[in-house]
C-alpha cells in the first residue's frame, strides 16, 4: 500500500476545522478525517529494498537511503504514524517530514515509511551544552507548537489517528494496541482505563480522585510522545518533530503528563524540567492521580 504524498502547507488550524470535513476518500474507515486518495508513486517494494541495502542504519529502525530521504522500518513501525505525519502537514505549520510512501511487506509483517530527512541534532543530547538564554527560545517555539496542535479538532471518539478508538504502544503497553471503546471524554477515559484493561476483562483499578480532573475541558490533539527524542534542533530553532505513532486525540493534560514521566527518576533528563515550566500548562493533580491508574493498568496490558 502507498500513501499519498502531500506537499507541505502553511495553514492556521483554528480556521481549518471545516477543512477537515471536505476531504473525500476517506483510507480507513475509522480515520477521524478522511485523508487524500494516494496519487501515483514511484516507489515499490523492491526499489525501496535495494536503496535500503545501500543505505546507512542511522539509528533503530532508520536507514538513510540518501538523496535526503529516510526510511523508518519494521514490524513495529505502524501505517498510522505516517497518517499523522500527513495530518499535521497538512492542517498545521508544525515541521514534520515530508511523507513520500508508505509501503507494507504483507509477507513479513512489515512497513516502511519513506520521509525526508529532516536538518538538525535531537534536542535530548543538545540540552546538556545549552544555555538558559537559548533553552528559553527552544521552550517558547516548542510552546507554539503545542497550542498548535491542541487546536486540531475532532468530530468522533478519542484515539490514535487512523484507528480510533485504539491506542497504541506509547499508551498501554509496550507494542499493543488497547481497546476499543467510544470515548469522547476525558471523564470516560479515565475510568475506562481504571476499570477495563485487555481483552475484554474488567480488572478492578485503583480508586480515581475525580476532584484532580477538570471533566469540562475537551480532549486535545496530541503528539502522544513530546519528549527530547522526539524533537529536533537546528541553527537554534526547532527544525522538526518526529515519530508520530502515538499521535492522536488524549485528555487534556496529556501533553503535561508524558512530560513530567520523563521527570521521575529512571527518565530524569536535567534540564528539561525547566523547559517544560514555559512550554505547556502544568498540571500535576491530574498528573499524580492518573499515574497511579497508568502503573496499574501497564501491569495488565
Amino acid at each position: 500500500m502507498i500513501s499519498k504524498d502531500i506537499p507541505h502547507r502553511n495553514l492556521q488550524t483554528r480556521q481549518n476545522h471545516l477543512s477537515f470535513q471536505a476531504f473525500q476518500g476517506s483510507i480507513m474507515e475509522d480515520t477521524h478525517f478522511a485523508l487524500p486518495p494516494p496519487p501515483e508513486s514511484a516507489w515499490n517494494l523492491d526499489l525501496l529494498k535495494k536503496c535500503m541495502s545501500q543505505g546507512v542504519k542511522i539509528a533503530d529502525s532508520v536507514i538513510d537511503i540518501g538523496g535526503g530521504l529516510v526510511v523508518k522500518y519494521g514490524e513495529r513501525v505502524q501505517f498510522e504514524e505516517g497518517l499523522a505525519t500527513q495530518l499535521v502537514a497538512t492542517y498545521t505549520s508544525v515541521p514534520v517530514p515530508r511523507i513520500r510512501a508508505i509501503i507494507r511487506d504483507e509477507t513479513i509483517n512489515w512497513t516502511f515509511i519513506v520521509q525526508d530527512k529532516l536538518p538538525g541534532e535531537l534536542l535530548i543530547n543538545l540540552i546538556p551544552t545549552l544555555t538558559e538564554t537559548e533553552r528559553t527560545a527552544l521552550a517558547l517555539e516548542l510552546k507554539a507548537i503545542l497550542t498548535e496542535l491542541s487546536q486540531l479538532d475532532s468530530r468522533g471518539p478519542m484515539g490514535m489517528v487512523g484507528r480510533a478508538p485504539y491506542y497504541t504502544h506509547g499508551f498501554c503497553g509496550r507494542f499493543r494496541l488497547c481497546g476499543p471503546w467510544k470515548s469522547n471524554t476525558p471523564y470516560e477515559f479515565v475510568h475506562w482505563l481504571s476499570e477495563v484493561l485487555d481483552s475484554g476483562i474488567t480488572v478492578p483499578g485503583p480508586p480515581i480522585d475525580d476532584t484532580a480532573f477538570d471533566f469540562a475541558k475537551p480532549p486535545i490533539f496530541s503528539h502522544g510522545d513530546f519528549v527530547p527524542e522526539n524533537i529536533l534542533v537546528h541553527d537554534g530553532h526547532i527544525s522538526g518533530i518526529i515519530d508520530w505513532e502515538c499521535a492522536g486525540w488524549y485528555p487534556y493534560f496529556w501533553n503535561d503528563f508524558i512530560a513530567r514521566r520523563r521527570l521521575l527518576p529512571q527518565f530524569r533528563d536535567g534540564k528539561w524540567k525547566d523547559m517544560l515550566l514555559l512550554m505547556m500548562e502544568p498540571y500535576p493533580a491530574e498528573f499524580y492521580s492518573f499515574h497511579t491508574v497508568y502503573k496499574h493498568a501497564d501491569m495488565f496490558l
